[in-house]
C-alpha cells in the first residue's frame, strides 16, 4: 500500500532546468500582506511523520496513534526548545520536496538514523532514488536553512567536498547499506552500489547531487503579494545565486540540481515551528 503523503503547499515560482545547473525556486506566498512563515510551519510539522519515521510506522498513522507517533518523530528532531541553526527544517524541507516536487522515493531518511536527541545527521543530509525509463538516479542531497543565501552555499560547498572524498565516502556506505528498505525501486542494484567490495567512482557516476538553500531573501522581504515585479526580481536573485554557486563548485564535477526557499525571516519559522513541536517533547 503506498503512503499517502500530504499535499503541497510551496509553489514554484522559477523553473530554470536548463544545464549544466538547474534550478528551481519555491516559496511560501503571502496571505494578509504577511509572508506565510506560520503555514510554512504548519506544511513542516505536516511532513514530521514522513521524514522522521520508518515505512512501517508511516503506514500505520492514523486518528488512533497519531499523537504516539508524532511523540516519536519529534524525538528524532530534538528535544529542546532552541537549537542554533535548526537544520532539521533544512532536511525536511529537502525531503518534503523531492517527493513532492521531483517525484523521488526516498531509499532512506537520515533522521531516523539520529542515536540520540539534539544529535546531527552525518553524511548526505538525503538520500533519494529517481526511477527513469532505462533504470534510475541516486539523488544524494545537501541542504542548509541559514541566513544568507552565499553563506549557505559556501557551506554546501564545503560538505559536498568532504561528502565525496573516498574515506567518507566509504563510511557512508557502511551506514546507508544495512538501512534500504525492502520495497525500494531496483533495491539490488542500490545495494550493490553501497556495497564496499564496490568503487565509490561508480556511485558518484550514479549520482545527483541535489543541494538546498533556504535563506532569507531580501526579495521577499520587499513585497507583501504575489505579482510579475516579485517574480521578475526573485528570479534574479536566483540567477545570480546560481552564479555564485557556480563559481564555488567550479572545481567540482558534479551533476548538481539547485533548489532555493527564499524566507522573510528565518526566526518566524524556527518560532512557529517550535510551538507546534514542543507539546510533543
Amino acid at each position: 500500500m503506498p503512503i499517502q503523503y500530504p499535499d503541497p503547499f510551496l509553489e514554484i515560482r522559477i523553473d530554470h532546468l536548463d544545464l549544466p545547473l538547474p534550478l528551481r525556486g519555491l516559496c511560501a506566498g503571502y496571505e494578509g500582506g504577511q509572508w506565510r512563515s506560520s503555514q510554512l510551519a504548519d506544511h513542516l510539522f505536516n511532513w514530521l511523520p514522513y521524514a522522521a519515521l520508518n515505512q512501517e510506522h508511516q503506514l500505520s498513522f492514523g486518528p488512533s496513534n497519531f499523537v504516539e507517533l508524532i511523540k516519536l518523530a519529534a524525538a528524532h528532531i530534538y528535544h529542546t526548545k532552541k537549537t542554533a541553526s535548526r537544520g532539521e527544517i533544512g532536511e525536511l524541507l529537502f525531503h518534503l520536496i523531492c517527493i513532492l516536487h521531483y517525484g523521488t522515493v526516498p531509499v532512506i531518511c537520515k533522521l531516523l538514523l539520529k542515536t540520540s536527541s539534539n544529535d546531527t545527521v552525518k553524511g548526505f543530509d538525503g538520500i533519494h532514488l529517481v526511477p527513469m525509463q532505462n533504470g534510475f538516479e541516486l539523488w544524494l542531497g545537501e541542504s542548509k536553512f541559514y541566513l544568507d543565501g552565499k553563506d549557505a552555499i559556501r557551506e554546501a560547498v564545503a560538505s559536498i567536498k568532504e561528502h565525496i572524498a573516498p574515506a567518507f565516502l566509504k563510511t557512508e556506505k557502511a551506514m546507508v547499506i544495512g538501512h534500504v528498505g525492502e520495497d525500494i525501486p531496483h533495491r539490488d542494484e542500490v545495494i550493490k552500489l553501497f556495497k564496499s567490495q564496490t568503487s565509490s567512482d561508480k556511485l558518484i557516476e550514479k549520482s545527483v547531487f541535489p543541494v538546498l538553500i533556504a535563506y532569507e531573501s531580501r526579495t521577499v522581504a520587499g513585497f507583501d503579494n504575489l505579482c510579475q515585479d516579485y517574480v521578475d526580481k526573485l528570479t534574479k536573485e536566483l540567477e545570480e545565486l546560481r552564479a555564485y554557486f557556480s563559481d564555488k563548485a567550479s572545481d567540482i564535477k558534479l551533476r548538481f540540481r539547485l533548489v532555493f526557499v527564499p524566507m522573510n525571516k528565518k526566526k518566524d519559522v524556527i518560532d512557529s515551528f517550535d510551538q507546534k513541536l514542543v507539546p510533543f517533547l
